[in-house]
């Protein structure tokens, strides 16, 4: 009897083989394992995770499928199981070794990832799982025995990869500080052979299902040939004329070099408008290429930025911004959110995906903290296949100190994890610091760590800002409007920054009508509506003409623009440092001025407002810092300061860095759930060696916790975009979507259902159903007079000042 693993869509061709399926994930695996010190292990799981398909019960789900596929309930049959039973067994003296892999093989269909091994109720769903479900092991096991290894090469195998673990754990506690430590660095380990399991089976049955045989193509020689085009491409730019790029140029060096000190992980505390992006990109590439790095990862916070610095990268390195060769653009904007939801699926939910995007097997990925992070702790097998290619990598974190920080600590110990034992560089780059060193459970700096030589005084060479401190008091909309319109007319080029939408649109309303060149900006408007207004101030700045722009922050997120003079709401040091670098940019004057206001509670409300917590707490240690510096506000921006602004900040937010979350059963920190903390005791009278629970984590983490949906706006072409998705459903389906989707991402903004709730119930704002699934929604603006040319989408498109603070 043929035993058959998956059948084939084609009736012409031949079924896959069980015995074959499982050879080859083996094969997949411990090449996925490559550098881990864990290819047998990896190699091992990979051998028997679907070994429960030599179950007469399966065999007999198969073939009734095969003959007819309605007649079947897709995985009705538990097949997964066995495989991790068996793994116990011979485990059983090894509880510890046992009880980690044998977890990864029982849930490699989880969309939620390894099972818990014993949850806040007291349960454990490990040892559920393993000991209600009922299989003749000794059939399967026979099976197994006779087609894919024989019984003696099987135990010679376990041998072997005994030894392996053991060398591994006992590296683990070679390299943790402590015994909680070594729990957490087991927790990732055990992620990490999660997903190589996934990918090994993923890709060998999309391989069957295609049958193309899937390339590990060497990276090496790539990076060399990169690096050495991007070394090329500086030098074509000639030797540079002004004394800031000067000092750019001897940073791009000083990254460079640095690249020779080999795995660590490391700072690049560089100063707003130092040029770090190629900066960095330098220094990823030569350690890359010295290091044998399989990718390199560039993490940034927000998906506004990811497209410039991706076209910034393709052009110096394929020298067209619009090749997307072996630069990965990973975001939800260019992924498309209409994928159906991860549930327990088998590879059918990969057939429109590409294998890079779906596994991260790309040289260069360029990715937001919030998809890193959801790779790391959020459900769904896709994300959990993802995550092995964090290791062996170089990891460029750009503006870290925008990691959110309730994450900060579950962040810390995944990359202790990735630097310590998954092979992995991590390079942290901001001209502000967080110092995520100096937290409870921080990250394990390298000695020595900073890039830049002589950080102090390369700050104060780079300063090209003087701050004007006036938060000592509290201004009216009147007192903010006059010194505005003060500002703009001693300098003709000005920007207001304020912490909230309706304080920026209170006040562009009060200057629109007196003041030529005036322009709003929030994420009230679509970022093909931005992306227009910023044109425009940047033609108005060009040609010298009086300007005046009115912002929310988003315009501090890698804009690349310059005014003589800014005005910034109080906020937190990193948000203050992010506005001065669009003031006088590249030195255009001897200094620029940026000016301190905080505005009272009828202009903007933070206080009252619990989403903007972060900004308050912020503003605090802000002015606690301002107030030790006393007449000297520009020392802000010193690197000593910024130091102790984040240790102010973060003894504020001391209780919150764990991931807090409330249940049913208790208020827990999710980051105690990577060991289980508080119920390691019960857990080891369970005879439980682990704690961990992963299922908790991913069922929970959120690194944007809000209940929004997307909106497509009447903005250009998103009229017709709207007008596409409203026709006949029929013929829309037979159209990619996907594609569809890509083109409406500029066209879309964030807002909160609750507040839209008003539109929605009159119809105004309706959902497009063929982009809503049980996770995601999408809706249309379906009046033209609710989205304002000027504003973004309004309330009430005949009184715009009565428009909410709505929109993301």
């Amino acid at each position: 009897m043929e035993y058959i693993a998956h059948t084939a869509a084609d009736p012409t061709k031949r079924d896959q083989l069980l015995k074959d399926h499982l050879l080859q994930s083996q094969q997949l695996a411990k090449r996925f394992a490559t550098g881990t010190g864990l290819e047998l292990t990896a190699g091992l799981i990979a051998l028997l995770h679907d070994a429960g398909k030599y179950s007469n019960e399966f065999q007999a789900y198969i073939h009734q499928a095969k003959r007819d596929p309605r007649s079947v309930k897709r995985g009705s049959v538990d097949h997964a199981t066995a495989g991790g039973q068996i793994l116990l067994k011979v485990f059983k003296n090894e509880p510890l070794l046992g009880q980690l892999i044998s977890n990864v093989v029982i849930s490699h269909h989880n969309a939620f990832g390894v099972k818990d091994f014993y949850s806040l109720d007291d349960e454990s769903p490990f040892l559920k799982r393993i000991e209600e479900t009922k299989n003749d092991l000794t059939t399967i096991k026979d099976r197994f025995f006779s087609e894919v290894m024989d019984e003696t090469a099987f135990r010679k195998l376990i041998a072997e990869t005994t030894v392996e673990l053991h060398r591994y754990v006992d590296n683990v506690i070679l390299k943790s500080c402590d015994t909680t430590e070594q729990l957490r660095m087991l927790f990732f380990t055990q992620k990490a052979l999660s997903s190589i399991l996934i990918d090994a089976d993923r890709t060998n049955t999309v391989e069957f299902e295609e049958g193309k045989v899937a390339v590990l193509k060497e990276r090496s020689q790539l990076f060399e040939q990169y690096h050495t085009k991007l070394l090329a491409r500086l030098r074509d730019f000639g030797a540079p004329t002004t004394p800031i790029n000067k000092l750019r140029n001897e940073l791009s060096d000083q990254c460079d070099a640095f690249a020779e000190r080999g795995d660590g992980i490391y700072t690049l505390s560089s100063p707003t408008g130092a040029g770090k992006t190629i900066a960095s990109l330098r220094y990823a590439l030569h350690e890359a290429v010295k290091t044998g790095k399989r990718h390199i990862i560039y993490v940034i916070p927000y998906t506004s930025i990811i497209e410039q610095n991706s076209q910034v990268f393709r052009e110096f390195l394929n020298g067209d911004p619009k090749d997307p060769s072996n630069v990965l653009e990973f975001h939800s904007n260019v992924t498309g959110k209409i994928e159906p939801p991860d549930k327990e699926k088998e590879a059918k939910e990969l057939d429109h995906l590409d294998l890079a995007e779906s596994s991260w097997d790309s040289p260069i990925i360029v990715t937001t903290m919030v998809q890193f992070q959801n790779v790391i702790f959020a459900r769904g097998t896709r994300n959990a296949r993802r995550f092995h290619n964090l290791l062996n990598s170089v990891l460029i974190f750009d503006e870290i100190q925008s990691i959110p920080p309730k994450t900060i600590k579950m962040f810390n110990a995944a990359i202790n994890y990735l630097a310590i034992l998954g092979n992995s560089d991590v390079l942290l780059c901001t001209a502000t610091q967080p110092g995520l060193e100096g937290v409870t459970d921080g990250i394990h700096l390298s000695p020595d760590p900073e890039v830049i030589s002589n950080l102090a005084q390369t700050a104060e060479q780079f300063r090209r800002v003087e701050i004007i401190d006036k938060s000592t008091q509290e201004a009216s909309l009147d007192e903010i409007v006059a010194l505005l319109q003060k500002v703009y007319e001693q300098t003709d080029s000005a920007l207001a920054i304020f912490n909230t939408k309706g304080a920026v649109r209170k006040v562009y309303e009060e200057l629109q009508g007196q003041l030529p060149g005036v322009y709003h900006l929030s994420t009230s408007m679509c970022a093909a509506h931005r992306k227009q207004t910023l044109a425009e101030i940047k033609q108005r700045l060009k040609a010298g003409q009086p300007t005046l722009c009115i912002s929310t922050q988003l315009i501090e997120a890698g804009v690349d623009i310059s005014f003589k003079a800014i005005v910034r709401s109080l906020a937190g040091v990193d948000s203050i440092a992010q506005a001065a670098g669009r003031c006088n940019r590249n030195g255009e004057r001897k200094l620029g001025q940026v000016y301190l206001i905080k505005p009272c509670s009828n202009v903007e409300d933070i206080e009252n407002n619990e989403n903007l917590k972060e900004i308050k707490d912020g503003r605090e240690a802000a002015k606690t810092i301002l107030e030790q510096l006393g007449q000297h506000p520009t020392d802000l921006l010193k690197p000593k300061w910024i130091k102790r602004y984040f240790d102010e900040y973060y003894e504020k937010l001391s209780e919150r860095l764990g991931y807090p979350h409330d249940d049913a059963f208790a208020t827990f920190d999710l980051y105690d759930q990577l060991i289980g903390k508080t119920k390691l005791d019960e857990a080891h009278k369970r005879g439980l060696a682990l704690a961990a629970n992963a299922e908790t984590i991913a069922r929970n983490f959120a690194v944007i916790e809000n209940d929004t949906i997307g909106v497509l706006v009447p903005y250009q072409d998103g009229k017709t975009l709207i007008a596409d998705f409203n026709g006949d459903q029929d013929k829309l389906r037979m159209r990619d979507l996907k594609a569809m989707f890509h083109q409406a991402q500029p066209y879309l903004i964030n807002a909160y259902r609750e507040n839209l709730k008003g539109l929605i119930d009159k119809e105004i704002v309706v959902p497009l159903p063929l982009l809503t699934t049980a996770d995601t929604f999408v809706y249309a603006v379906m009046d033209e007079r609710y989205y304002d040319p000027k504003l973004g989408l309004v309330v009430n498109p005949t009184n715009t000042l009565t428009v909410d603070d709505f929109v993301l």
